[in-house]
């Protein structure tokens, strides 16, 4: 087991690139959480472990700031336990959860937590067709649309560019049908909020993007 609280904020987060290329929602508050227990994963484990975390710093790192900490940490990780995110693997799309447990440890003040084990290709002893970063680098961002735009395009920083079709760009960044169905309220809620993230935030981070589009196809490098 290990203990979330004694971990720097400059860990490396590893993913395979399939696992970035899943199609899957969630709050900033619950991305924050996956993005740190990823980063405590090491490169020789071969299977997860139970993190174990004060509440308290929970809420440091997800970005709770109310006092009703063990309220709100809880509502986070019952939400979460019922978050599914759509992996596309050869032989079909998998259907999962990202955590398999989260257990209150009540009289310690603390929660453990665990990645659920269908995740272990996509996170354990990766070898190729993966992306790293600094956690520094993206826990800073306040939207999650800001994290995934910025994973998306780190999968591709060697080649420079990447382009989307749109409708696959919404579908990777979790908005609904019924979200942005206009191009002009896609760019103004989403694509030109975190452009000025990213501008916001260049001296910490080591990419930057700016987009274009054409009716055929939408490319963001």
């Amino acid at each position: 087991m290990t203990n979330l609280s004694k971990k720097k904020i400059n860990e490396l987060v590893v993913k395979s690139n399939t696992l970035i290329e899943a199609s899957y929602k969630l709050t900033l508050h619950e991305k924050r959480l996956i993005l740190f227990m990823a980063s405590m994963i090491k490169k020789d484990d071969d299977d997860f472990h139970s993190y174990e975390i004060s509440i308290q710093d929970f809420n440091r790192i997800v970005g709770i700031e109310n006092e009703a900490g063990y309220t709100r940490t809880k509502e986070l990780t019952e939400k979460i336990l019922t978050r599914v995110l759509k992996i596309r693997e050869p032989d079909g799309v998998l259907h999962i959860n990202w955590l398999s447990s989260a257990k209150y440890l009540e009289s310690e003040g603390n929660i453990r937590l665990r990645f659920d084990p269908a995740l272990k290709p996509y996170l354990l002893q990766l070898k190729d067709c993966f992306t790293k970063y600094q956690l520094t680098n993206i826990i800073q961002f306040d939207s999650f649309y800001h994290i995934r735009i910025y994973e998306l395009l780190k999968q591709y920083e060697p080649i420079g560019w990447r382009y989307f079709e749109l409708d696959k760009l919404r579908v990777l960044l979790g908005i609904r049908p019924e979200e942005y169905q206009l191009y002009a309220d896609f760019k103004n809620r989403v694509l030109k909020p975190a452009k000025v993230a990213f501008d916001k935030r260049y001296s910490l981070n080591d990419i930057e993007f700016t987009f274009d589009f054409t009716e055929r196809q939408s490319p963001l490098s």
